[in-house]
């Protein structure tokens, strides 16, 4: 698979044009599992290190203090979301009678984390160029992160209902938030103070 600036691009392109038809390319490509496991890692570091970029043209040195500043913290917890999303993706699909495999949800999700990636990318440069438009970009990003989701994991389970798939993708994502909270409560972990 060509990984050159210019492929990766042009890929990106076509998901936006036709996510499933990208997806099914993607699935198609015959990566062994640790070379997965590596992209994934690879778009996590790279998403904390732009975050960062990102925090620190927001906050100036105010950043440095918050409770997600670090970027170890922040991969840890980037790293063990997309992990989550990974699992989810694969096993809620399963059990609602869909046939994708685990290997396949693990590369969608990666490709799904590197446009994100792009987006972040654009949302930086609106922060230097244009801030008002920054957080109009953020919530382009949402709805193109959902809109994404819901077509690869339709694609990877081979669901035709994308009304069905993203409520499932809701539930699924209420139900892990719910889950988290009661495990970081357990462990004493405090959402950050405001103000």
């Amino acid at each position: 698979m060509d990984t050159s600036p210019s492929a990766v691009i042009s890929l990106a392109r076509e998901t936006l044009a036709d996510p499933r038809a990208t997806a099914r390319r993607i699935m198609s490509v015959d990566l062994p599992i640790a070379v997965r496991w590596q992209a994934l890692a690879l778009v996590v570091i790279l998403s904390v290190l732009i975050g960062q970029v990102a925090a620190w043209l927001m906050l100036g040195e105010a950043a440095v203090t918050g409770m997600m500043a670090g970027p170890i913290q922040s991969g840890m917890v980037q790293g063990g979301a997309l992990v989550m999303m990974v699992f989810a993706a694969h096993r809620v699909g399963s059990m609602m009678g869909g046939s994708g495999s685990f290997e396949d949800a693990l590369i969608l999700i990666t490709w799904l984390q590197a446009i994100m990636i792009l987006v972040q990318l654009v949302q930086v440069v609106a922060l230097v160029v244009l801030p008002p438009l920054a957080g109009i970009f953020s919530i382009m990003g949402v709805v193109l992160f959902l809109w994404l989701l819901t077509n690869f994991v339709a694609e990877l389970h081979g669901f035709e209902s994308l009304g069905r798939v993203f409520g499932m993708i809701i539930v699924t994502a209420i139900g892990l938030a719910f889950i988290a909270a009661t495990v970081l409560s357990i462990l004493g972990v405090a959402p950050p103070e405001v103000g």
